[in-house]
C-alpha cells in the first residue's frame, strides 16, 4: 500500500469514528421520541447541527472508504476499519467520561494485536 493509500483509508477511519461520538453528543442533547412525539424527534434530529455535522462526515469517510476499496484488500481494509473502535473507545472516554475498565483495555490492544498481524501476513 502506498503512503496516499494508508492516508485515505485512515482519514476515511477517523472521519467516521468522529461522526459517531459526534452522533453521541448530538444523542445526549436530544429529547426521547416519547417526550416529543416521533415527528417532532425527527424534524429535530435532521435540524440538529451536530448531526447534520456527523452525516457530513460519514459521506466524506464513505467517498474516502470507496477511493480505499479500489487497491485495498477487503481482508486488510475491515481489520483496520477496527481502528475506529479504538478511537471511539478513547474519545468516549475523554470526551464523555465513560469508564475504561481492563477488559476494553485488553479488547482494545486484542484488535491492534490483531490489525498488526493481520499485516504481517499480506
Amino acid at each position: 500500500m502506498t503512503s496516499r493509500l494508508i492516508t485515505i483509508l485512515l482519514a476515511s477511519i477517523v472521519l467516521g469514528a468522529t461522526g459517531q461520538l459526534m452522533l453521541r453528543y448530538a444523542a445526549r442533547l436530544l429529547g426521547a421520541p416519547s417526550q416529543l412525539g416521533i415527528w417532532r424527534w425527527v424534524v429535530t434530529v435532521f435540524s440538529t447541527p451536530w448531526i447534520l455535522g456527523a452525516f457530513a462526515l460519514f459521506a466524506i469517510s464513505a467517498l474516502g472508504w470507496i477511493v480505499a476499496l479500489r487497491e485495498v484488500p477487503l481482508t486488510v481494509a475491515y481489520p483496520v476499519g477496527a481502528l475506529a473502535y479504538i478511537i471511539i473507545f478513547t474519545g468516549s472516554y475523554f470526551l464523555f467520561a465513560e469508564p475504561i475498565t481492563w477488559t476494553k483495555i485488553i479488547g482494545a490492544a486484542l484488535i491492534v494485536t490483531g490489525i498488526i498481524i493481520i499485516h504481517l501476513g499480506r
